[in-house]
């Protein structure tokens, strides 16, 4: 329910907002939502780079079953910078989409294009560590 919901959140609220004869300032507004929600999630990844004590790995320690060694904690640390990457574009996209008069593209950015951004990127991430650490990591031992 939760995914149905958030892939609707952004056509229902402008559909609303149509419907109820709402200024162009509401709606830009609205637009906006996503891009500034995209920059502190982009911020936040960046600042733990800095820091070295990353967001994506902590998750990742949170979620794994296992212990993570110190050769896939290095890895988590480096790939955070794909993570930036990414995330930056995302920023990009949702900039380019705020300053667009466009409706019809913002709607599908915000509900689901993005979600097609980071999945295809963690496609990406699964099969470097998969087919590139890892045989790596046992080539050395």
């Amino acid at each position: 329910m939760r995914i149905i919901l958030s892939l609707l959140y952004a056509p229902i609220i402008f559909f609303s907002l149509k419907y109820f004869n709402s200024s162009i300032e509401e709606v830009l507004v609205l637009k906006a939502l996503p891009f500034i929600i995209s920059l502190i999630f982009t911020i936040i990844i960046i600042i733990s780079y800095i820091k070295k004590r990353s967001v994506i790995l902590y998750f990742a320690q949170k979620f794994s079953k296992s212990n993570i060694e110190d050769e896939e904690k290095k890895y988590i640390h480096k790939a955070t910078k794909f993570w930036i990457f990414i995330s930056m574009i995302n920023v990009t996209i949702h900039f380019f989409i705020f300053l667009n008069i466009n409706a019809n593209f913002w709607l599908f950015y915000s509900s689901i294009g993005w979600y097609i951004l980071f999945i295809t990127a963690g496609v990406l991430q699964f099969l470097h560590r998969k087919f590139v650490f890892l045989k790596r990591i046992n080539i050395e031992n």
